[in-house]
Order: structure tokens, then C-alpha cells, then sequence
């Protein structure tokens, strides 16, 4: 026989999750990527329903909220790859160090709006990668391949081959210069896609659950 738990011990599962995803993002942010399975699996509790189990948002009744988007533009009259989530480091000095992948948080160019908000759906269902294969990846598909595929939930022996050439060869086809001049492609871009999901979605519980977050404000 199943109990049903009460709202008060859902608000305090709630605040564990976003201690969670808060702390995971620090560690992100000091260099440790493989934090990025923990967040995406944090996220799909969060947010996650099947026929089987409902998301911690559905059982306190605020799966309905708006999520903010930080996503760039999609430009549908360039044949280019699209990374709309995450920033593209390209060094000066490509002698000493080398391009990467990051999560731009709110600092984006002031094209983009980050404070526009969205219903959860076109948020969850969003392209936010396309590849020089016009592969598409929603968030969605973002946070199920890495907590399903890579370690977070469980290991998948078997990986899509669409997320297989984003994640393995890069799809999406940006390189940068090494020593000796030497092109290298650039790795890492879901995971800097679930990081900068996770300041959305934390934002987004802000504005929800601004005492989950007093304690953070000055940060």
C-alpha cells in the first residue's frame, strides 16, 4: 500500500533537490564536468513524468510554471551548426591553452533575452543543438542521454548515434587551433548544455521558491 506524502515533506525534497543541483554547479564551475550527470539526474526527478512515476514539480502542482530560456536564436538561413545554450571559448594565445565549451549563465550578448520566460513544454522540448548532420537536441534529450547513458542513473551499454557523434567526435564541428597550429576538434558541449540548463532551472525555481534561496542571495 502506497502513503501519500504531504505537501510538506514534498517542499523539503524539493529543497534537497535544489541544494543538490546548487552544489553540483559549484563544483561544475571549479572543474570537476562529471558533475553534469548528477545535474541531469537531479533535473529529471525534478521534472520527469512516466506512467510509472510523476516528477517532484507534478506531485506539488507547479509543473505548469514558466522556465526561463537563455537559448540564442535559431538562424534558419545558415547551413552552420547551432550550439544555442552554451558559449565557445576560442583562446588568443592557442600556444598555452585550449578552446572549450561553457556555460554562459546570464551572460550572453544583449541580442538575447534572459529573462524571457516560456511554458514548460516549448521550454523542455526546445532545440537547443543542432549538428553539422542536422541532428537535433532538445533539453530534453540533453538531460536524458546523460543521466540515462553516461553514468547518472544508470550506464546504458548502448548510446544513440546522434549523441554518440556529438559527444565522441563533435559533431558540431568547431575546432580550435593548438600548438604547432594544429586544428583539434573541441569536446564537452553537453555538457556545458546541462550546466547552463541548470542556472534555467534554478532561476526559474527562484522566482517559485525565493526562501530556498535566501541563504544563497549574497553569493
Amino acid at each position: 500500500m502506497s502513503v501519500k506524502q504531504s505537501d510538506k515533506e514534498l517542499l523539503r525534497y524539493l529543497e534537497e533537490q535544489i541544494g543538490f543541483l546548487q552544489q553540483s554547479s559549484d563544483a561544475y564551475d571549479k572543474g570537476f564536468k562529471g558533475e553534469a550527470k548528477r545535474i541531469a539526474t537531479t533535473i529529471r526527478v525534478l521534472l520527469h513524468d512516466t506512467r510509472q512515476s510523476t516528477s517532484l514539480l507534478t506531485s506539488l502542482g507547479k509543473k505548469d510554471i514558466k522556465f526561463y530560456s537563455t537559448a540564442s536564436s535559431i538562424d534558419n538561413g545558415t547551413a552552420m551548426s547551432t550550439h544555442r545554450l552554451v558559449g565557445l571559448n576560442r583562446p588568443v594565445n592557442r600556444s598555452k591553452s585550449k578552446g572549450t565549451y561553457y556555460a554562459p549563465l546570464d551572460d550572453r550578448p544583449p541580442y538575447i533575452d534572459v529573462n524571457k520566460k516560456i511554458v514548460f513544454r516549448q521550454w523542455w522540448n526546445e532545440i537547443v543543438i543542432i549538428d553539422t548532420m542536422r541532428n537535433e537536441f532538445s533539453r530534453k534529450d540533453l538531460v536524458f542521454s546523460m543521466s540515462n547513458n553516461r553514468g547518472g542513473a544508470h550506464i546504458d551499454p548502448g548510446l544513440n548515434d546522434a549523441y554518440v557523434a556529438l559527444t565522441r567526435y563533435d559533431s558540431l564541428g568547431w575546432t580550435a587551433c593548438g600548438p604547432k597550429r594544429i586544428d583539434r576538434g573541441l569536446s564537452g558541449a553537453e555538457l556545458a548544455g546541462i550546466r547552463q540548463i541548470c542556472h534555467e532551472v534554478l532561476k526559474s525555481l527562484t522566482d517559485e521558491f525565493p526562501s530556498f534561496f535566501i541563504s544563497n542571495s549574497g553569493k
